[in-house]
């Protein structure tokens, strides 16, 4: 009988995923869609994690237009999104676009969003993404964490503003 050569393989299993979030923020429903459709003002929601945005001089806000953000925290480095469309107060949808310092590929988000209260804003937040098995946890949980900073900035944005007026 002949013996089997055992080689070791290393194999990078890459899995699809989702990161989701459902809360609801204390915000109202026109305040928190005006803060998300600023796609250019995205540091103001994430102040302590990008470093800079970029963005082309033909940026209109419209569904195709990119922004390059460069982040300075865990991931360093640049992200390029592509704001993919919206339905006027209920939803919008972007992506990232080529390489990006994160270990993602092909990530894709919805934002969903309904008036819960007259102050109250329900979100269901998604990210559908790629990552290598090694990174499942990480990847889940980077983007959870940030949908929620978000919407906690957003809440706490909110509530300086109406003690300032």
């Amino acid at each position: 009988m002949g013996k089997w050569l055992q080689i070791p393989c290393k194999v990078n299993l890459v899995l699809f995923l989702q990161s989701h979030v459902n809360r609801i923020v204390k915000v109202p429903k026109e305040y928190f869609w005006k803060r998300l459709r600023a796609f250019d003002k995205i540091q103001t929601l994430l102040p302590k994690t990008i470093k800079e945005v970029k963005i082309p001089d033909n940026f209109s806000n419209s569904p195709g237009d990119v922004r390059y953000v460069y982040l300075e925290k865990v991931y360093q480095g640049e992200v390029i999104e592509r704001l993919d469309g919206f339905i006027e107060e209920k939803h919008m949808s972007y992506s990232v676009i080529d390489k990006s310092c994160l270990p993602v590929e092909n990530y894709v988000s919805t934002v969903n969003i309904k008036q819960a209260s007259q102050n109250c804003t329900e979100v269901n937040w998604y990210g559908h993404f790629r990552a290598e098995k090694k990174h499942k946890d990480e990847t889940v949980n980077m983007f959870k964490f940030n949908y929620n900073l978000i919407c906690d900035n957003m809440e706490k944005q909110f509530n300086e503003e109406k003690s300032q007026s």
